[in-house]
Formats: C-alpha cells, sequence, structure tokens
C-alpha cells in the first residue's frame, strides 16, 4: 500500500501536468509551419516595434480637444427592438442556466455551455469585436428593475438602503470577483458541473442584488459589478458604442458624460428614459482614446484579465508543466498526495503568474511615469489605469486567438443541447482548417499589439508631448515581450516545427 499512494500520485500528477488536447482551441490536429517558429516570433516582434517608429514619425502632438471620429447613429426603431430582445435573452440565458442546472443535473453540459463559453468567454469576445451588449444583456439591471416595480407598488419608494460607496474602495471588488472567476474556471475542481454552475450564477445572483439594495444601482454597477465593468473595458474595442442625447460619451463615463441624460454607462442615472439611449457605429478602437480617467483598481483588473487568460495558455505548455512540479514538492511535504495538494499547486501557479504579470506592469509604469514631462505628469496612479487601457486590445487579440474556436464549438453545439440538454458529446470541429487557426492567431495578437502601440503612444503625446518617444520605449518593450510570449504559448499544442512529422 506505501508503494501504490507514491505511484499514484505519480501517475495524478503526469495526468495534471500533461498538456490538454487543444483544449482552448477546441480543435484537434497540428499545423506544419512552413517556418521555424523563431522567425514567426521574430517577425511580429518586428512588426510591432516597426508600428512604434511608424507612429512616432506620424503622429503629431494633439490640441486640447477631444480628438474626433465619423459616428452614425443607429435608427431609433433599431435600437429599440434590439435593447427589447437584448433584455429578454439576457434574463432566459442566465436564468435558464441556473433552472437546468439545478432541474437536471450534472449529467447536462448545457449549463457550463451557457456560463463559461457564452458568458465567460464568449461575450468579451462580442464586446472587441461588435461592442458591449451587456447593458441591455444584463439580468441584474432587469432583474433588479423588476423588483423597484414591485416595490414601488407595495408603497416603497426605492430599493436602496441609501449605505454610501466607501470612496477608497473604487473597483477594487470586480478585481476579486474577476480573480475568484478565473480561480473557479481554471483551477476549481468540477467547476464545469451544471450544479455547480448553478450554484455559482445563483450565488453571484444574490450578491449582486444585495449589492445594489445596499449601496445603490449606479454604485455597485460601476465598481463592483463584474461583467459590467470587464464588458464596459472590452466594448470601447467595438464599433457599437452609445452616447446620450446631448453627444456627450456614454461609456466610461469620462468628463464629457452627462449623468443626467446617459443610462448605459453604469456610472450614469438609470432612471432615464430608454429613448435616451443612442446607439452609434464608429470605427474600433476609437472608444479607447476617450479614457482618461482610472487609477490602480482598473490597473489591476485589466492586467488580471490578460494574466488570467496567459495562465490558461502556460498550463498547456513545458514551462507550465515545469512551474508545477517546481512547485509540488514543498505543497506535498505539507499535505501529502491528496485532491487538496493538487489544488493548492494551480492556486499558488496562478497566483504567481498574475503577480508576475502585475509586477511587469507596475514596473514599466513607473518608468514610463518617471520619463513623462514633470510639468504634464499626472498622478501615478492615474498613469497607471490610463496605460493599462492599452492593454486592451492586446487582451482582446489574445482571447480571439486563445478561445475563438472554443467559442464557434459552444455556438454549433448550442441549437442541439437546447433540444437534448443530456446531450454530452461536443461537435468536432475538423472542418475548420488548422492552419486556419493559427495564422488567425498571429493576425489578432499582433493587431492588438499594434493597436496598443498606437494608443500608448498617443498617451505619451498628451503626457509629455517633447520626449513622447522616450516616454513611450517602456511600454513598447512590454508589448513586444508579450508578443513574442503570447504567440510562443499559443504555438505550443498547435504547431509543428519544419520537417518534424507531427505525432498521431
Amino acid at each position: 500500500m506505501s508503494r501504490r499512494l507514491p505511484l499514484a500520485g505519480a501517475g495524478l500528477l503526469a495526468l495534471l501536468l500533461a498538456p490538454a488536447p487543444v483544449v482552448a482551441h477546441a480543435i484537434g490536429g497540428t499545423f506544419q509551419l512552413p517556418v521555424p517558429l523563431w522567425l514567426y516570433l521574430a517577425g511580429a516582434a518586428v512588426a510591432v516595434a516597426a508600428s512604434f517608429v511608424v507612429t512616432s514619425i506620424v503622429a503629431r502632438p494633439e490640441p486640447g480637444e477631444r480628438p474626433s471620429y465619423p459616428v452614425y447613429p443607429v435608427p431609433a426603431a433599431v435600437a429599440s427592438t434590439g435593447r427589447i430582445g437584448l433584455r429578454v435573452l439576457g434574463l432566459a440565458w442566465w436564468y435558464g442556466a441556473i433552472g437546468v442546472g439545478f432541474a437536471i443535473g450534472d449529467i447536462s453540459p448545457l449549463p457550463a455551455v451557457l456560463f463559461w463559453i457564452g458568458i465567460w468567454v464568449g461575450l468579451p469576445i462580442a464586446a472587441v469585436v461588435l461592442g458591449n451588449p451587456w447593458p441591455s444583456l444584463s439580468p441584474f439591471r432587469t432583474t433588479f428593475a423588476a423588483l423597484e416595480w414591485l416595490a414601488r407598488r407595495a408603497g416603497a419608494v426605492r430599493l436602496h438602503a441609501g449605505i454610501p460607496y466607501p470612496n477608497g474602495l473604487d473597483r477594487w471588488p470586480a478585481v476579486a470577483l474577476l480573480a475568484i472567476g478565473i480561480w473557479a474556471e481554471l483551477v476549481l475542481p468540477g467547476g464545469d458541473r451544471a450544479g455547480a454552475v448553478a450554484w455559482l450564477m445563483i450565488g453571484y445572483t444574490l450578491l449582486t442584488l444585495v449589492g445594489m439594495s445596499l449601496v445603490g444601482q449606479i454604485a455597485w454597477l460601476r465598481h463592483a459589478e463584474l461583467f459590467e465593468v470587464e464588458l464596459g473595458w472590452f466594448g470601447r474595442i467595438g464599433p457599437v458604442g452609445r452616447r446620450s442625447v446631448g453627444g456627450e460619451l456614454c461609456e466610461g463615463c469620462d468628463e464629457a458624460c452627462d449623468p443626467a441624460r446617459c443610462v448605459d454607462c453604469p456610472e450614469c442615472a438609470a432612471a432615464a428614459e430608454d429613448a435616451e439611449r443612442r446607439p452609434e457605429l464608429r470605427p474600433w478602437i476609437v472608444g479607447l482614446t476617450e479614457v482618461t480617467r482610472a487609477g490602480w483598481s482598473d490597473a489591476a483588473f485589466i492586467v488580471l484579465a490578460l494574466a488570467g487568460v496567459s495562465f490558461d495558455g502556460l498550463k498547456e505548455t513545458a514551462f507550465g508543466a515545469a512551474l508545477l512540479s517546481t512547485l509540488l514538492p514543498p505543497i506535498q511535504a505539507l499535505f501529502g498526495l491528496t485532491g487538496t495538494t493538487f489544488l493548492l499547486l494551480d492556486t499558488l501557479a496562478f497566483v504567481l503568474v498574475a503577480a508576475a504579470f502585475g509586477l511587469a506592469f507596475t514596473l514599466i509604469v513607473a518608468l514610463a511615469h518617471a520619463l513623462a514631462d514633470p510639468a504634464r505628469r499626472r498622478p501615478l496612479a492615474s498613469t497607471a489605469g490610463v496605460y493599462a487601457a492599452t492593454l486592451l486590445p492586446i487582451a482582446g487579440g489574445y482571447l480571439i486567438a486563445h478561445y475563438l474556436t472554443l467559442v464557434i464549438q459552444g455556438a454549433v453545439w448550442l441549437p442541439s443541447l437546447l433540444a437534448d440538454p443530456l446531450l454530452s458529446l461536443a461537435p468536432v470541429l475538423d472542418w475548420i482548417p488548422i492552419g486556419l487557426v493559427w495564422y488567425l492567431s498571429v493576425a489578432s495578437i499582433v493587431g492588438g499589439h499594434v493597436a496598443g502601440i498606437v494608443l500608448a503612444h498617443r498617451l505619451a503625446l498628451r503626457d509629455a508631448p517633447s520626449r513622447a518617444v522616450v516616454a513611450g520605449l517602456p511600454m513598447v518593450a512590454l508589448m513586444i515581450a508579450y508578443t513574442v510570449l503570447s504567440l510562443w504559448i499559443i504555438a505550443q499544442p498547435i504547431v509543428v516545427e519544419p520537417g518534424v512529422v507531427p505525432a498521431a
């Protein structure tokens, strides 16, 4: 018996450390590279660096007013219909997943598909590609509005205890909830079982509704509602934005926003009429040029989101296996070869990766802050928050590279699951060429980094017009390094070097 336990533990460790069969890509097979991988990495790094050189030559300091760009208002009838449709869909989506999880139980994969693929992964990609749907899709806004209506019918004025939101808390509750969500997705054993998903969703629903009742709908949504904060940030990349009737920017509630009119961002008055909402079409990325107010909590949220998807990819690499094997002995010495050991092992690995990302970003921001023009230098917290926003196109590009085929798999699987929630066999995406997956991944990552470079240089022009190139170099170095790292991560499970025979 004493010999079997180490052997069983070694087998469990091997299973844990072995890269999953392209789980995030949801597609089998490998792609034979026409050139060595290092040449792809070097080419991507050169492309990102060249974008900085071109931007530095072409870009000029902007005048004091906000940059202008073409916008095309969405017709009122289309906007109203879409808003109502999203509200109904949001209620059915969220509460339907909870109902299936409790009614059918763990034998159904439908709740996991609806939540982990549809909401957790799919909506951020949709926000990047199209725009933020959450202000209308949010089941919490709709549920709270219904509860307020019932309260008024019962004679109450409002569902608000009148407790002020602590000023110094900022968006740290959303950061904590994001960390818990990433942990539940990537570390928690059985986190994809229907019952676990249902309890997770009902718990978060109660937390959100109670929070909105205590400190007010706007304060809670603005600071603590995870999806409101996350999709609000990623929605700035997409081409569909929202403005108030007076034309002020709605998303993010910067200085130009009018709280008396605007309703579709969490900072603004939720009691305004639906007709006040003005969806519009605009060029991609330009929503990020309006970011002027952010702090350490915003920076932590964005960097943590980037670290989470990177950690998911790193687990499929030899580096991830080496990290886990290094951390295992001291934890095993304390807890033995138990489930707790491996739970703590993955948790500690995630904490270390997130801490490394945070430390690297903090050092780069501190250096960029020191190089900025002293006469126009903003506070360090503001510098961190605004520079973190330039990482959003990078995070969006990596989301697409890492999870797009998983989202496609979920979309293909969903109609069959709705017809038969017990259908446990996921569809095979062998009709998608693996070469297309690779080149799309490269394009999305490099494109996101180029957009981040341009945004970072615009920010440097605002803070240090006389030394914008020097002040922007730290962020350029960080983005080049992450370009190489992210391409290397996604290459590990799907590409084979030239001349190497792919494994069966």
